[in-house]
């Protein structure tokens, strides 16, 4: 009763009126990607034929299982393109490693 009586008129009580506001300064932050329309559109077909990452065939060859809410893409061959060589440090996703932490690995590799 105390909090509803404390309260503006038609503006909700401060509790409301506290997240409100909270909404209203995270929405630019967490809110829908800005619509932008002069954007160039990727023909559907072009996407189609682009070469597959892992196989190097073209995408409308392959098959994808979206049913259990993770999309699985299956190659239609064994076939695989040749991973590139690393030769220098991994991260820890196991990719090659850049920017400050490569350049952390030299520092240590020079000093030891």
């Amino acid at each position: 009763m105390a909090r509803d009586a404390a309260s503006r008129p038609g503006d909700g009580n401060a509790f409301t009126r506290f997240f409100d506001r909270v909404d209203s300064a995270l929405e630019p932050i967490f809110g829908a990607p800005p619509s932008v329309s002069d954007v160039d559109q990727t023909d559907a077909a072009e996407l189609r034929t682009r070469p597959c990452p892992v196989c190097g065939h073209a995408i409308f060859e392959h098959a994808f299982d979206d049913l259990s809410g993770n999309i699985v893409m299956t190659c239609p061959t064994t076939e695989r393109l040749p991973e590139r060589a690393t030769t220098g440090p991994l991260n820890e996703l196991g990719m090659p490693a850049h920017g400050r932490r490569l350049v952390r690995y030299e520092q240590r590799a020079s000093a030891g």
